[in-house]
């Protein structure tokens, strides 16, 4: 493994029992993130990002495939390899209030990691630590002996980032952390997340809906479509040339600045299948531009400034 890699994925696979079969939620799924640089992952509902991301993390298992972190194999490490490991990232949820005990004040939420990961340490240094990384996302002291529900959304987000980074990971993955907050809110959380990237030299794996977000916080982005990486390279090279048409579809829904003009693509509604996903481009069935062969055979990433799976680049 490259020293400047922090993160591997290599051909990560996941699939879900159904009345009718496995259905396919990762295929093949492969990216790295570099140390100090931040990959987001973007694509519709139900393309696989969360699933990816909780592989990474090994809190879902996959079928088959690796994820190396440091050079480590998090997917076969055993348990005690694993819980050094896992000291490496952090993990911030969507909702912050369903990610906190509603039981416990936020200081020991935040806490937590420090029981599992260094137990002999003793409990003042724990609270210690625990209310100063509090402080650090811009909080008070006052406010880490609260409960959940006597802070807004946007203060329970800070206080979930906190208990992310109180190991000093070097890797956060941030899935939709800003989704259920106001606009308002939205914006504190993001540059207060651009600041600790920066301050503290992180790497994030930010999976997000929104692709106004991804230039904020990415450096690199991986496009996905039906378990299958479409696209992907540094952010300022897809967003501006994108090749796949999948990824231009999503460009052209971001709305724009003058709500007179409109960007139209034309897109069927049909939705992938996952028999024609097992045998060729998932995509196929909404491109305008498939051929038989796209339905027969799976496309290789073709390469490039930003690598792309699709036979006509």
């Amino acid at each position: 493994m490259n020293p400047s890699q922090l993160v591997r994925v290599a051909g990560l696979n996941k699939s879900y029992p159904t009345r009718r079969g496995r259905l396919p939620v990762l295929r093949d799924l492969s990216f790295d993130i570099a140390v100090g640089r931040s990959l987001a992952i973007v694509g519709e509902s139900g393309s696989g990002k969360t699933t990816a991301a909780m592989c990474l993390a090994r809190l879902t298992e996959p079928d088959s495939g690796a994820v190396l972190l440091d050079g480590q194999d998090l997917i076969t490490a055993p348990s005690s390899a694993l819980r050094h490991l896992r000291r490496c990232f952090g993990v911030v949820m969507q909702n912050p209030l369903t990610s906190l005990d509603p039981r416990m004040a936020l200081w020991q939420s935040v806490a937590e990691p420090l029981h599992v990961h260094e137990p002999g340490l003793p409990a003042a240094e724990r609270k210690r630590r625990a209310i100063g990384w509090i402080e650090r996302v811009g909080l008070s002291a006052t406010q880490a002996h609260s409960l959940p529900h006597q802070l807004s959304g946007g203060q329970l987000q800070r206080v979930v980032i906190a208990r992310a980074l109180i190991l000093q990971p070097k890797l956060v993955i941030l899935d939709e952390p800003t989704s259920a907050l106001d606009v308002s809110i939205q914006a504190q959380v993001l540059n207060l997340l651009c600041d600790l990237r920066d301050e503290l030299g992180l790497s994030y794996l930010f999976i997000t809906h929104n692709l106004s977000l991804v230039e904020i916080l990415a450096d690199d982005v991986l496009v996905m479509f039906a378990g299958a990486a479409v696209e992907r390279g540094p952010v300022d090279e897809v967003f501006v040339r994108p090749r796949h048409p999948y990824t231009r579809e999503l460009l052209a829904a971001i709305p724009g600045v003058d709500p007179r003009v409109r960007n139209y693509f034309e897109v069927t509604d049909r939705l992938p299948r996952p028999v024609a996903a097992a045998t060729g481009c998932a995509y196929a069935p909404r491109c305008e531009r498939a051929q038989p062969r796209c339905s027969n055979e799976r496309p290789e990433v073709a390469s490039g400034p930003s690598p792309v799976s699709c036979f006509f680049v």
